[in-house]
């Protein structure tokens, strides 16, 4: 098994993309959060396609992702998640300065 840096940008949005992709494999029986869930690992793959001049750069785009999601699911778990990596990506950033 390796070992997960979590210093590296790019491994923890990686981490995301899977996370989001399981809760959305795992959605079967609620078929709007499934669809929520679909359409945010796309958006975050998209995101992961992108090549950002800084991990703050980052990080803002992946609130903004977050700050867009509908309303009806702004409690959900993945949300969560989604703020919690913008918080490591931004203490990261603070970091490397």
């Amino acid at each position: 098994m390796s070992a997960i840096d979590w210093t590296d940008p790019d491994e923890m949005l990686g981490l995301l993309i899977e996370y989001v992709a399981d809760e959305a494999a795992a959605s079967h029986g609620d078929a709007d959060r499934a669809r929520f869930l679909a359409q945010l690992s796309g958006d975050l793959s998209g995101l992961a396609g992108q090549d950002f001049e800084s991990v703050d750069e980052l990080a803002h785009q992946l609130r903004d992702l977050h700050d867009e999601q509908p309303r009806e699911f702004a409690a959900d778990p993945v949300l969560s998640h989604v703020t919690d990596c913008v918080e490591e990506l931004r203490r990261i950033g603070t970091v490397h300065r």
